[in-house]
């Protein structure tokens, strides 16, 4: 073994938390999501087996790659804000034809970034998407029969065109 082993060990032994982190969308400048969940979406790519006399050997094609939805989970505010504001962007890219005199015109898309916090609360990464679009946005169950004071939270699934890992200054790792 090396004599220098030590100089590739980790420097920073602080652990990422998971209640570090704070959600921003360009298209929304000014509406606070009250994110409560969110993820880092998972990222394949495929796989070809080469079949060989003793086992398949896998090899990468150069395919390409698949990213995973972007979900989101939020407070929903007292006056629907974030929650109508997500609401309508579905059905403006759906094209619901609530209003027939809104004329269909491109996609809306946004830039969003997830920032990630340390201990101590400073944006230590980002997360950056580009091309963020919602595909879908969950039902708000009222219920009479509730005992207990609890808020309305709502899932939002994102489709992406892609994102990246970014440093404080959002230049790419």
């Amino acid at each position: 073994m090396s004599a220098d082993w030590y100089k590739s060990q980790l420097k920073n032994r602080n652990y990422l938390s998971p209640l570090g982190f704070k959600l921003e969308l360009e298209l929304f400048d000014g509406v606070d999501f009250f994110c409560q969940q969110a993820n880092i979406p998972e990222i394949t790519m495929p796989v070809t087996q080469v079949p060989t006399r003793y086992r398949s050997v896998p090899i990468v094609p150069g395919g390409g790659v698949t990213f995973g939805d972007f979900s989101v989970q939020f407070i929903i505010d007292e006056d629907l804000v974030n929650y109508n504001s997500i609401q309508k962007w579905i059905r403006r890219n759906g094209n619901d034809g609530g209003d027939s005199t809104i004329v269909p015109g491109e996609p809306e898309y946004s830039d969003g970034r997830l920032l990630i916090t340390t201990s101590n609360y400073q944006i230590k990464k980002a997360i950056v998407f580009k091309g963020l679009f919602p595909i879908s946005i969950t039902s708000v169950p009222f219920d009479a029969t509730v005992t207990d004071q609890e808020y309305f939270t709502a899932n939002v699934v994102f489709k992406y065109h892609n994102y990246m890992i970014t440093d404080v200054n959002f230049n790419e790792l």
